[in-house]
């Protein structure tokens, strides 16, 4: 579709279609065309301060806490992150919250006025109509998360008062690179001159830091700057001369450090009082998330090697407590499918796969194969997750009865999540 027919009264899941055929190509990297478009639409220069979040993993949940933190304090924030689980319209909030169909039509109207000729990706599209969102609500912070990368994304045409890394892993290497110091390469790209740049990464790669160095940003190294300590049931937050013991998080520690040491270098730190209130209360959807107890089924949407790591770490206190522990997966065919499986080899007792029918979803007998080249040859294979919840959920029941503790976790893909979600729902 070349011409839009579309109008602000046409529904949302059309101008959402329309957006995915507008665009020969799922992902085009560069920000000459999205660039144009913004400026012509007055989005690069409106009052609200941005703070730029790229990472492999840990986006959501650092934007996500410091959301809630700037929130307690009074600040109106406008949050743009992706991917969604199950509706679009979870990719913008303000202050929290999901807006209704008709500001994401109005946006997409908008920009459909002024793009002319220029063509843009989905990604694009979606990013330049949560900027319209948030300068029609003058919003004080906006917290962006990164697409892809960071360096060409469609997100760094913004001038951000504070530019974040959370991790840096293998992940779209095609797009970034198959090391980790292409990779931060890529992702320093969203620091800029004298601005505060935080990295949360516990193993910053040398590319990071020399760019910073090379365009004098203002660098806060975790390792260096800033530390936390797991202390188990609690964390250790360090900053300069400050330290001070949380709650431990549903989250990721070593987001809520980097969060809490962006605040400090903005001068936004809350209160000891609000800080904890906010770490106790903080939950993120799909991120290790508990959708049963009898019998026990968690959710998290690790699909890379990183992220799979730190779910085996999530899953061993049930192993040490004797969980026979379950996995249900279904991933992307782009992922590095045996590099993540591989994290999880050592916590996993039964492999369950399953084919995911979404665009670019991976068939279980993908799965199976690469299962097989780590060792694991009797993985039980279904046409779908809500297939697979059917027959897993009896089997590990009836195992139950004889006595033994049983635990699933279903996981590698946010496509995999939405699934099992709808069907506890």
């Amino acid at each position: 579709m070349s011409h839009c027919i579309l109008s602000q009264s046409s529904s949302l899941d059309d101008w959402l279609c329309y957006l995915e055929s507008i665009h020969p190509a799922n992902i085009e990297m560069g920000l000459t065309r999205v660039e144009k478009v913004a400026q012509q639409q007055g989005l690069l220069n409106f009052s609200s301060k941005i703070i730029l979040i790229a990472g492999t993993n840990g986006k959501g949940t650092t934007a996500r806490c410091l959301e809630a933190m700037l929130l307690a304090q009074g600040y109106s924030v406008g949050t743009y992150a992706s991917p969604h689980i199950f509706h679009y319209n979870e990719r913008v909030r303000i202050n929290g919250e999901k807006l209704g169909n008709q500001e994401h039509v109005d946006a997409f109207h908008s920009l459909e006025q002024s793009r002319g000729a220029i063509t843009l990706t989905y990604f694009e599209y979606a990013t330049l109509a949560g900027l319209e969102i948030f300068k029609r609500h003058q919003v004080d912070y906006i917290l962006l998360e990164v697409g892809l990368g960071g360096r060409l994304d469609a997100t760094n045409i913004v001038s951000p008062v504070a530019s974040v890394i959370t991790t840096i892993d293998l992940d779209h290497k095609d797009y970034l690179g198959d090391t980790r110091e292409l990779v931060g390469f890529e992702k320093a790209g969203i620091f800029r001159k004298n601005m505060p740049a935080i990295v949360g990464d516990l193993n910053i790669p040398q590319s990071v830091t020399d760019f910073g160095e090379k365009i004098s940003a203002n660098m806060f190294l975790s390792g260096t700057d800033f530390k936390y300590i797991d202390n188990g049931s609690s964390f250790e937050w360090i900053f300069e001369s400050d330290k001070v013991e949380y709650q431990k998080p549903a989250i990721p520690a070593q987001n809520v450090a980097t969060a809490l040491t962006t605040l400090k270098t903005l001068n936004l730190l809350p209160n000891h009082k609000i800080i904890s209130q906010v770490i106790n209360e903080l939950k993120v959807e799909g991120r290790f998330e508990c959708l049963s107890q009898s019998p026990l089924v968690y959710v998290d949407v690790a699909h890379n090697p990183e992220s799979a790591r730190y779910l085996a770490k999530q899953l061993q206190p049930f192993k040490s407590q004797e969980y026979k522990i379950n996995a249900l997966v279904g991933m992307l065919e782009d992922k590095d499918q045996k590099a993540a499986l591989s994290e999880l080899v050592e916590a996993v007792d039964n492999w369950s796969i399953t084919t995911l029918s979404c665009f670019r979803g991976a068939n279980c007998d993908i799965l199976a194969k690469k299962l097989a080249c780590l060792g694991i040859k009797d993985a039980q294979k279904f046409a779908s997750v809500d297939n697979a919840l059917d027959n897993l959920l009896p089997q590990m029941q009836g195992t139950e009865k004889k006595g033994e503790k049983q635990l699933l976790i279903v996981f590698g893909s946010f496509y995999t999540v939405a699934d099992a979600m709808l069907f506890f729902s």
